[in-house]
């Protein structure tokens, strides 16, 4: 097999969110500053959040990520909360168990995670993330880390896909080169255009949400059809 590593994406390719009208982590969050002697509805928090997001996005480079707790800071003081760090790590952490919470593997990622390690090839994650650790908790969480070589996220490094930088540092990292991996990933952009300028192959695992790229090298419904897609490659 002249493929010696393959990265995958996170969101759309090996996990799902659980879809909801409400936010979750919005409500959790309220809760918890309730118990604190805070009040402050949750629709108050995320209309917050939101706006904070967007005034950061201006002010940030484009293609560089903006870390969850960067924005979840400008929401408290946009709700006049306290900014005393113990209380904005303390709600940093329930945001981020939230955020695990309505997140779940599809069902094959660890069948097919076993394949790839039998076959010798390295594993890796390449995932646009607001926070690394958030990544992390969610592989530690279901067994996964034991079969990942690399966790790379926008957050650890400040480039977002599709920035070609990301893919060649995750590439060298395992001293592998771009030509010998494939990544895996739904997003038509930020997954493959992304991958492809750095010189990588490349598995789009289609969703109803993602259009087909013609730039994918292959194409996946399920992660299951992954093995024999890689080997022709």
């Amino acid at each position: 097999m002249r493929v010696k590593a393959v990265f995958f994406d996170i969101g759309g390719t090996l996990y799902k969110e659980k879809k909801f009208k409400t936010p979750p982590w919005a409500i959790i969050l309220a809760n918890y500053l309730k118990k604190r002697g805070i009040l402050v509805s949750w629709d108050e928090i995320y209309q917050a959040y939101v706006s904070s997001k967007e005034y950061l996005g201006t002010l940030n480079v484009e293609g560089t990520e903006l870390w969850h707790l960067n924005i979840l800071l400008l929401t408290f003081s946009k709700l006049n909360l306290s900014l005393n760090p113990s209380l904005i790590m303390e709600a940093y952490d329930v945001f981020l168990n939230s955020l695990v919470d309505i997140m779940e593997p599809y069902e094959d990622v660890q069948e097919t995670l076993i394949c790839l390690k039998e076959k010798g090839l390295k594993i890796g994650v390449i995932s646009n993330t607001g926070s690394h650790y958030l990544v992390y908790k969610v592989l530690k969480r279901d067994g996964l880390l034991k079969y990942i070589d690399l966790l790379i996220t926008s957050q650890m490094v400040s480039w977002r896909k599709p920035d070609r930088r990301i893919f060649l540092y995750a590439c060298r990292l395992l001293n592998v080169k771009p030509s010998e991996c494939v990544h895996v990933g739904n997003d038509p952009i930020a997954d493959v255009m992304g991958a492809k300028s750095a010189g990588l192959k490349v598995v789009q695992k289609l969703t109803p949400y993602t259009s087909r790229s013609s730039l994918a090298d292959a194409a996946v419904s399920d992660l299951g059809e992954l093995i024999t897609v890689i080997e022709k490659l």
